[in-house]
């Protein structure tokens, strides 16, 4: 393990803290999952064992399929803890939200966005919290680029249900928090099919939505 520095808490979620450290010579994002105190201390070790080694094993993944995400530095089981690249770049959500951003670019990070997905559920995973706080946004030279972040809800799924669901969080997203985009939504469809994304997925998102609005 590396000798322990002072760390920044960045923030404390329900399932996770989040620390960013100077380690390696940079700087480093470390995700610990949070014991449960409702939970037998054993089987509590157990699944935050398990779910951290998944994520992990998403990061990775994720990356061999050319989706740019945090560089993976170290797992500790342990202490239920993932060392990652620290990406200092604000979130999709943030941006879209910014009246200072033109809105050409704002379409072209929709659609960019749904080219992104559509690469992961070409690849049969589900990212399980698809939203526009997931995203960041980091300066390039030439253009901005996205990083998807947070897979500890993701998971391996051929159903065309499980896709769909993916989508509808994300559909949700915007029509709560971006919903004076205009045609928002339609950039991130527009960029899912065109990069291989299923039609069938992208109808499914209708029926996903009808029961839900009527349980």
């Amino acid at each position: 393990m590396p000798a322990k520095k002072s760390a920044i808490l960045i923030s404390i979620g329900a399932e996770a803290t989040l620390e960013k450290k100077e380690m390696f010579g940079k700087e480093v994002l470390v995700k610990t999952r949070v014991p449960k105190g409702y939970r037998n201390p054993a089987l509590d070790a157990k699944l935050r064992k398990e779910r951290t080694l998944r994520e992990a094993r998403m990061l990775h993944s994720v990356k061999k399929m050319g989706i740019i995400s945090p560089v993976l530095y170290l797992v500790d089981s342990h202490s239920a803890s993932i060392y990652m690249e620290y990406v200092d770049a604000p979130r999709l959500k943030h941006v879209l939200l910014n009246s200072k951003i033109k809105t050409s670019e704002k379409m072209r990070l929709c659609r960019e966005f749904g080219q992104l997905i559509a690469r992961l559920h070409a690849q049969h995973t589900i990212h399980g919290d698809l939203t526009t706080s997931n995203v960041l946004v980091r300066k390039k030279e030439t253009k901005n680029e996205l990083v998807l972040i947070d897979f500890g809800l993701s998971t391996n799924s051929h159903k065309i249900e499980d896709a769909a669901v993916d989508l509808v969080n994300l559909k949700k997203t915007f029509s709560a928090t971006h919903s004076t985009l205009e045609k928002g939504w339609d950039e991130v469809q527009k960029g899912y099919l065109e990069n291989g994304g299923k039609k069938d997925i992208l109808t499914h998102v209708d029926k996903v939505e009808s029961r839900i609005r009527y349980a």
